[in-house]
């Protein structure tokens, strides 16, 4: 498998060579390091953290053992950040109770009882570890810190799929903490061979990612593609994985996704038990995979949990609703446009009944009702739960209704209207939706000017759209065109039995062709 590049990434390969370390280095932090004088110390960190009301400073004494004397101690933390109880417990009480044997930073690191506390030095890796929910230690006379980590913020929990439910299957989704997304997956792939690569992205927000795949199955010139694209990214923050999506991708003037997102995860699992790549953001209830192909989008993961014949039988039906959501308005257009002969003589006679008195011709009647749908779905999904249902029903039958009624437009433009919105609606992934209801609009122009040819050129042209796409060097069609039909284990048209599916996709070039040893 040959990877893509585009002048995108060579860009930000440019941009990655002439600052390889931009995050790491951290240039927006003091440079430098601290001194051994507490003093100072502490004007450098209140002087960092001017505005910042809740930065937490404390000092205490702790009594020397033996000498009669006592040394200072501060404790930085940041409220909201680090945990309160963890700050009380395991460093300010310890210090109230006991005495230190010695005054060196050695003695106070043994005499604390937290876990995961490391020194520090360096002026930005002490700020970074503050930010990062650390509490930091300083004593006075040493030249050197103490992070300690007591991360406390508050976080939703672990809870059900939200924007991607299914009637059956695991529930559990991923939440905004980058770790609880991580274990989740380890949870499910108890595998020494799974790696999980921690980058940064983001100047200022410093946004940890996770990378994850199978060391021993998934293609290595794809795992270092993916990290030198994330590692070119110059942005000052990162709050979803939505905004790098257009940074990873081959080619972003398409209308169709070539990454996949989920927040469920069975669904990224599955896709890194197939050889492919994910990414995980701090922040983000949603994990990109990739590459991704064009049936990749249309199939859900209830399909892998059920009969392989209701499975394939489903899949059919979204063949035949993303054909309807593409093609359904513009064909009455070029039909009752320019080839009514094609009808049989009884609905050509309806329809022109029914066509009696409106005083728009096709395209400006089937596009005032595709633009009056759209607009009713934006408006269902802005508004709360209960009230965006009600306004998408009531809406479509009132406006329908009325349209009719007023001779705006045709029963059957009705018709042929709610079943395009139906097909959409059918198909799992919403990107994929949005590519398909954009894309209606030009072929309905097509069809408007050169009739059933015009759809004919529409339909050629997105098809050699797709077969040109090659996310991360993977034909995005490529599902379509196999080696061999026994090789064929899972595809738009056909899901084998569980049992029967032996190979992984082979247009991945993996290591490990067979899902069983």
């Amino acid at each position: 498998m040959k990877i893509s590049k585009s002048w995108r990434r060579r860009s930000a390969q440019q941009a990655a060579a002439e600052n390889p370390n931009s995050v790491k280095a951290l240039d927006n932090f003091p440079q430098g390091d601290i001194t051994a004088s507490l003093d100072e110390t502490l004007a450098f960190i209140r002087s960092m953290m001017a505005l910042s009301s809740d930065l937490v400073a404390k000092e205490t004494v702790v009594r020397i053992q033996g000498e009669g004397r006592t040394v200072r101690i501060a404790v930085i933390y940041i409220d909201g950040l680090a945990d309160k109880q963890l700050v009380h417990q395991f460093i300010m009480q310890p210090m109230a109770e006991r005495e230190l044997a010695q005054a060196s930073i050695g003695c106070l690191e043994q005499f604390l009882v937290a876990s995961n506390i490391r020194r520090e030095r360096s002026k930005a890796k002490l700020a970074q570890a503050l930010l990062y929910s650390s509490t930091l230690v300083f004593l006075d006379g040493a030249d050197e810190g103490l992070t300690v980590s007591t991360e406390g913020w508050e976080h939703r929990f672990v809870g059900e799929p939200v924007t991607e439910p299914i009637i059956r299957g695991p529930q559990d989704a991923f939440n905004e903490v980058l770790r609880s997304n991580t274990a989740l997956v380890r949870r499910r792939i108890k595998d020494p061979a799974l790696a999980v690569e921690a980058l940064q992205i983001g100047t200022r927000s410093l946004t940890d990612v996770a990378v994850i795949y199978l060391q021993d199955v998934a293609h290595p010139p794809l795992v270092r593609e993916v990290i030198r694209r994330l590692q070119g990214i110059e942005v000052d923050s990162v709050m979803d994985g939505g905004q790098i999506e257009e940074y990873l991708e081959d080619n972003p003037f398409s209308p169709f996704p070539q990454i996949a997102y989920s927040e469920r995860v069975d669904k990224i699992v599955a896709a890194v038990l197939e050889g492919k790549v994910a990414v995980i953001l701090d922040g983000s209830p949603y994990a990109l995979s990739m590459p991704a192909t064009f049936t990749s989008f249309l199939f859900s993961p209830e399909d892998y949990y059920g009969k392989f014949m209701g499975a394939t039988f489903i899949r059919w039906f979204r063949a035949i609703a993303l054909v309807m959501a593409l093609f359904l308005p513009s064909m009455y257009i070029a039909l009752i446009t320019y080839h009514q002969e094609m009808l049989p003589t009884t609905l050509m006679l309806s329809s022109a009944a029914n066509r009696t008195g409106i005083p728009f011709p096709s395209f400006v009647e089937a596009l005032l009702m595709e633009i009056s749908i759209e607009l009713l779905r934006e408006a269902s999904l802005r508004l709360p739960g209960s009230m965006g249902q009600t306004i998408g029903i009531v809406g479509a039958l009132v406006i329908g209704q009325a349209a009719v009624e007023a001779g705006i437009v045709g029963p059957i433009l009705t018709i042929i209207v709610s079943f395009t919105a139906i097909g959409s609606f059918v198909i799992p992934s919403y990107n994929t939706s949005i590519a398909i209801r954009m894309l209606r609009f030009p072929m309905m122009l097509l069809a408007a000017s050169l009739g059933i040819f015009g759809i004919i050129f529409g339909g050629a042209a997105i098809l050699i759209h797709l077969i040109s796409l090659t996310p991360f060097g993977v034909g995005y069609m490529e599902p379509f065109r196999p080696s061999r039909w026994d090789h064929i284990d899972d595809s738009l048209f056909l899901r084998k039995p569980s049992y029967a599916m032996r190979f992984r996709q082979r247009y991945l070039g993996l290591q490990q062709l067979r899902r069983r040893k």
